[in-house]
């Protein structure tokens, strides 16, 4: 919305501007033709009806130029009144296209990640969690944050991404990374394995400007496993709360990523945050980003996990706008324990991030 009302009010400064230079330089020179400027700037951007409204603002300028122009009611003043509203019209016609394919677009992206992105499970080993996906905005196309659950052999491994850019081709390389690790979580003995297998397929699916950042944990008894591939480090909440720094600058995936792993032992009960940029690099009006660290002691309470969560954003949502936000959010909250339930389904499992703002349920293999 407020991009929109940005360019809606660009559109009409424009034909403003138009109209009163074509007042001052009158009648010696003649602009009127120039109003097209506004529907035309307005169609790149805004849906018909708006452009439709600086159409029909410039046709009300060119009309009330017709006597400072001294040519109101000849036929040159006739021709160009037409001429406007024929661009006029076909303006607002290109604008309702280019929104309907957009929507459509959207609504592809949409299927596309969700065929791939389900819901996750509440508890997965001995790994409590809870997640959250929040798009930057209702008009905003799909992004590329992503995340995903598998319950191995080798322990409780999670991975959470971003794929550099938005839209359908974001969705669909979303899709396939979480299809590659849901191979390789299985497969590879380490998580260095997972990271190069992930590399290796992304390589070939990428473009040359475009890359996965991405963070893969391993949670065993006692310890948590990290491999950091170019992502936001992990926040560890003790006390205080720290982040999972790696020992090594690694390479997103695809660009040919080696990371190396990070060993941190963990007590039951403890918990680790794992995000996307849209969360730390949120800006407030004052052009400060949010602070992770400053606002993470309620995560390592008594409260549950979601409800964590839930006032995490209720934080991010104070300190900037979200109606402003350029950037999706997910977020993965993890607390070991110690307790399985003695009914827990310890198959294979996939679970991974939605669109809704609650992602819970149970998928079995």
């Amino acid at each position: 919305m407020g991009r929109r009302l940005a360019w809606t009010l660009m559109s009409v400064t424009v034909t403003t501007a138009v109209a009163l230079t074509d007042g001052l330089l009158a009648p010696d020179t003649i602009l009127v033709g120039l109003l097209v400027l506004g529907p035309l700037l307005a169609c790149v951007r805004l849906d018909a009806l708006p452009t439709a409204a600086v159409g029909a603002y410039a046709l009300s300028l060119s009309v009330l130029l017709g006597p400072v122009n001294h040519i109101w009611g000849t036929s040159d003043h006739f021709v160009r009144l037409t001429v406007l509203a024929i661009v006029t019209g076909l303006c607002v016609y290109c604008a309702h296209v280019r929104s309907s394919r957009e929507r459509a677009l959207a609504k592809v992206a949409r299927v596309a990640q969700e065929a791939v992105l389900l819901p996750i499970s509440a508890q997965i080993g001995h790994v409590r969690i809870a997640t959250r996906y929040r798009s930057a905005g209702k008009d905003t196309l799909v992004g590329g944050d992503l995340f995903d659950v598998a319950n191995t052999a080798h322990g409780v491994r999670v991975l959470i991404g971003d794929v550099r850019g938005k839209g359908l081709a974001a969705a669909l390389i979303a899709a396939h990374t979480v299809r590659s690790f849901r191979h390789a979580a299985y497969t590879e003995y380490d998580l260095a394995g997972v990271a190069r297998y992930l590399d290796t397929t992304l390589a070939g699916q990428l473009g040359d400007e475009d890359f996965v950042t991405a963070a893969i944990a391993e949670f065993t008894p006692g310890q948590v496993t990290v491999v950091n591939c170019g992502h936001h480090p992990p926040l560890l909440l003790d006390h205080p709360a720290r982040l999972i720094t790696p020992p090594e600058s690694a390479l997103p995936l695809g660009l040919g990523s080696r990371p190396e792993p990070r060993q941190v032992s963990l007590q039951s009960g403890q918990r680790i945050l794992f995000y996307t940029d849209g969360l730390v690099e949120a800006r407030d009006p004052d052009d400060r980003m949010f602070e992770l660290e400053t606002h993470a002691a309620h995560l390592g309470g008594l409260v549950s996990l979601d409800a964590a969560l839930d006032d995490l954003l209720k934080r991010l949502d104070a300190h900037a706008d979200p109606a402003h936000a350029d950037d999706d959010v997910a977020l993965v909250l993890c607390e070991t324990t110690d307790h399985i339930p003695p009914h827990h389904d310890t198959r294979r499992h996939w679970v991974s991030a939605g669109h809704r703002p609650n992602l819970l349920g149970h998928h079995g293999p």
